[in-house]
């Protein structure tokens, strides 16, 4: 405590060392709890909670922290709640504690170990503490407190071990683990029951190097508490102990079964327990016999877990499929007995409906008939020769129109084939029309595109000038106005011949213009083109073409040339000199 502060330490941590020198003993595990408010300032594994871990070491306080663990806290303020908070405290100080490596080993081997020996006796002194109180409705809330600061201790020493490797090994070998085991009290055993786990899941290879006999030591009190005891909770965390015992180290699983022979019948009244997966587990350990077929036989099981679970997947997917199917059939099959059912009602009325047509109709020509009749009768006898001459007229008048209603009826289909064929007619002239007059608009215009070349004023003027020295020195001939119009027409249809020869050449010479400077691009492409053992894929692109028909024709052309190559030199002879139909022939035959 003789070190002069520096400037970057922590006051806090100096002021407490300070305290802690000067108090009193009783006093020290008060104060220490103000180490938990000093931690939660900085977060484990930064760069501020290593410093302070590091003056908490160099001040002498985590060798406080494990040295106060050893005394009785039933004479402390607080009790064992401060026990369970300092072994917290304890196991936060410990874990990410970065010390020089001159350090280390000594850190390892004397302070993790006092530590984790004092952590096991205040689980000692809690759980003797915890069996004395009587179990009782009055003093639940005691034991309750109790349980939670044994448990909360257990839970430290898991913390620390998880964050040094070699702890674990000392918690095993620690003589009072096994003392805890012992034990008949059902709570406490089953919290150490659940420490063993959790210190084989930390580091999994520690079994291998503990004793032998150590290890057969809590396995066989393990085994004893799966025998002797009846509590549930005890069953099951033994029987699990058992299993990671046995899955991190292989050779238990044969001594297992030759040391502990009776065990399987023993089991046997823990069936229906709650545990039964662990069980059936064990069963299978103690049927193989070595870790290996234990291995294999869990493998099996796996596998056909997984194709009973496939199976039963693929099969509900197709049970589901079906019912789908099922019930779209019978929706249909309902729907289509639906139609046909309302089909024969359909039928039915229409049935009914005729019948009662044919009766309404066979009424009123009864009454009519029955009112003619009375006419008849009630006529004088010269007015009945008149008054069935005017029935026989109606009756041929009524015939009449119904004829030529059923002959307009029939012909109308005819006759809206031939308002077809006559609309067609007239669209089918319409456009001859209209095609026509753009023939004859197209022979008398003239477009001013065709125009001849470089026509400027001057120009005109010039061959304006040319034309007026012609009309003088050669004058007209014609004298009449049949004559004038004649030569009128003839020239209009020189001119019109002319310019329809100068578009037809015009267009000629720019296909020739553009061929020209295609040829002169391509010619330029290939004599830059680089030669073919330096070509990249950006020059085959460039020089290639996206049009099918030049792809084909070069395509074409390249296999020509190929089997050129290919031939022998006496076939190379040929030339246009050579007659062409035997060389026909030779293409024949070969």
């Amino acid at each position: 405590m003789s070190r002069q502060p520096s400037p970057t330490r922590d006051k806090r941590v100096i002021n407490l060392a300070s305290e802690v020198a000067e108090t009193r003993d009783r006093r020290i595990p008060i104060l220490l709890l103000r180490l938990k408010e000093i931690l939660s300032t900085a977060v484990a594994g930064s760069k501020d909670g290593m410093r302070i871990r590091k003056e908490i070491w160099e001040y002498n306080l985590l060798q406080a922290l494990v040295l106060v663990l050893k005394q009785d806290f039933s004479i402390v303020d607080g009790e064992w709640q401060i026990a369970a908070s300092l072994a917290a405290i304890l196991s936060q100080v410990c874990t990410g504690l970065d010390l020089p490596s001159a350090e280390v080993k000594k850190f390892e081997d004397e302070v993790l170990l006092e530590a984790v020996s004092n952590m096991f006796l205040v689980t000692r002194r809690i759980q003797a503490r915890y069996a004395k109180i009587p179990d009782r409705a009055g003093h639940m809330k005691e034991r309750n407190k109790l349980l939670a600061c044994y448990r909360g201790v257990l839970e430290s020493i898991v913390y620390l071990a998880s964050g040094h490797t070699s702890v674990p090994k000392k918690v095993l070998e620690c003589p009072w683990l096994l003392q805890l085991l012992i034990t008949d009290d059902t709570d406490t055993v089953v919290a150490i029951m659940d420490l063993i786990p959790k210190i084989l899941r930390v580091n999994r290879i520690v079994l291998r190097s503990l004793n032998q006999k150590l290890i057969l030591s809590i396995m066989d009190e393990l085994i004893y508490k799966l025998s002797v005891s009846n509590e549930v909770s005890v069953g099951a965390s033994a029987c699990k102990c058992v299993l990671r015992i046995c899955e991190n180290h292989r050779p238990l699983v044969e001594t297992l079964c030759t040391r502990y022979k009776g065990l399987r019948p023993l089991l046997a009244k823990w069936e229906g327990a709650g545990f039964s997966r662990d069980l059936k587990e064990i069963h299978l350990l103690l049927q193989a016999g070595n870790a290996q077929k234990a291995e294999n036989e869990r493998f099996f099981r796996a596998a056909i877990t997984i194709q009973a679970v496939w199976k039963g997947f693929i099969t509900r997917k197709k049970l589901v499929k079906a019912n789908k199917t099922f019930s779209k059939f019978q929706q249909q099959y309902r729907l289509k007995k639906r139609v046909l059912e309302e089909r024969k009602v359909q039928a039915k009325e229409a049935i009914e409906l005729q019948r009662q047509l044919k009766l309404n109709r066979q009424r009123i020509m009864r009454e009519f008939k029955e009112k003619q009749l009375h006419t008849v009768e009630i006529l004088p006898a010269a007015m009945l020769e008149r008054y069935m001459q005017r029935q026989q007229n109606k009756s041929a008048v009524l015939i009449q129109k119904s004829w030529r209603g059923h002959h307009a009826r029939n012909s109308m289909q005819d006759r809206e084939v031939f308002v077809k064929r006559y609309r067609a007619a007239i669209t089918v002239q319409r456009a001859v029309r209209k095609w026509l007059k753009k023939l004859e608009d197209k022979r008398n215009k003239i477009k001013a595109s065709l125009k001849p070349p470089g026509l400027t004023d001057d120009r005109r003027v010039e061959i304006q000038r040319l034309i007026n020295q012609n009309r003088e020195l050669k004058p007209t001939v014609y004298t009449s106005r049949e004559e004038l119009e004649q030569g009128h027409k003839k020239a209009s249809e020189m001119l019109a011949r002319y310019y329809q020869s100068a578009r037809v050449n015009r267009e000629k010479q720019h296909h020739r213009e553009a061929l020209i400077a295609r040829l002169n691009v391509d010619s330029e492409l290939v004599h830059l083109a680089p030669p073919l053992n330096s070509v990249t894929d950006k020059d085959v692109e460039m020089y290639s073409s996206n049009l099918l028909p030049v792809a084909t024709k070069a395509k074409t052309n390249h296999i020509e040339q190929l089997r050129l190559l290919r031939q022998p030199w006496w076939k190379k002879l040929c030339d246009e000199y050579q007659d062409q139909e035997y060389v026909d022939d030779e293409q024949i035959i070969f």
